[in-house]
């Protein structure tokens, strides 16, 4: 989800701030975020990034 990065970070480094960039480009390409779903590997399973997703769905 985020370009090279320098330094030992995991799969959630800064995730927060991936997520909306990632999130924004696809809604300024009039790409409706409805019914899409995260296809991820287990480092990304975080109560940080569910929460991310629950919020994003209830707005």
């Amino acid at each position: 989800m985020s370009k090279p990065i320098a330094g030992n970070h995991n799969d959630l480094f800064d995730i927060e701030v991936y997520f909306e960039d990632i999130t924004s480009q696809l809604i300024d390409a009039e790409i409706s975020l409805s019914g899409l779903f995260i296809n991820a590997d287990a480092g990304f399973d975080s109560q940080k990034l569910r929460k991310i997703l629950t919020d994003r769905n209830n707005s």
